[in-house]
């Protein structure tokens, strides 16, 4: 019976021995600034907010509008609710864009946009003004570059071109468009008012129905 109660014993001290033990290991390794892994979790919000970039001159390069700001402290990254950013470089056309969601990296060098996403860039040294729209667009604003993978609608003048990517800089005013894996390029030329033919002689219009 005495060895029994032994047993037992000795059974209770191990284990109480390995609980202690383990508590020990989580409470080290909590401790440990390395080892802890923070949540994805809000420190602060802010609404009806301005964010205006500056560059070594003092001049500002771009500006970011939103309804609302939500930072978050484990990788700095923060989310926007109806982002619009502004173009603001002297020497370059002025270009608008604008989304239902912006989320930004930390130092706001990218910002991915979401939902009804449309850019425009005005009119620059005789070209027309631009009109880009779609889905989604990887903005990077202080290089004034957008970027898309996904669908995308341009209009340009008479000229509307349906896309499954884009990329567009602002500083060259250079735009690529491609087709995607297996897709191609829609183009559609709206005819203007008054536009001659070929031939030199007036482009007649489409028979009424």
């Amino acid at each position: 019976m005495r060895d029994r109660g032994t047993l037992v014993l000795s059974v209770l001290l191990i284990g109480g021995l390995a609980i202690g033990s383990y508590w020990l290991a989580q409470q080290a390794r909590l401790s440990d600034p390395v080892a802890r892994q923070p949540g994805h979790d809000i420190d602060y919000t802010a609404d009806q907010i301005t964010l205006t970039r500056m560059d070594e001159t003092g001049r500002a390069q771009y500006v970011v509008d939103a309804t609302k700001l939500i930072h978050f402290a484990d990788d700095d990254s923060a989310e926007l609710i109806r982002p619009k950013m502004i173009g603001a470089k002297i020497d370059r056309p002025e270009m608008r864009v604008r989304a239902d969601l912006g989320k930004t990296t930390s130092e706001g060098q990218e910002v991915r946009l979401y939902g009804n996403v449309v850019l425009v860039r005005q009119p620059w040294k005789g070209a027309p003004e631009l009109v880009a729209k779609g889905p989604y667009m990887l903005a990077f604003p202080e290089r004034e570059v957008v970027t898309t993978d996904q669908p995308i609608d341009v209009v340009q003048g008479g000229s509307r071109v349906n896309a499954n990517a884009m990329q567009y800089d602002n500083g060259t005013q250079a735009l690529q468009l491609d087709g995607g894996k297996g897709g191609r390029i829609r183009e559609i030329i709206e005819p203007r008012r008054g536009r001659s033919s070929p031939t030199g002689t007036p482009a007649s219009a489409p028979p009424k129905k």
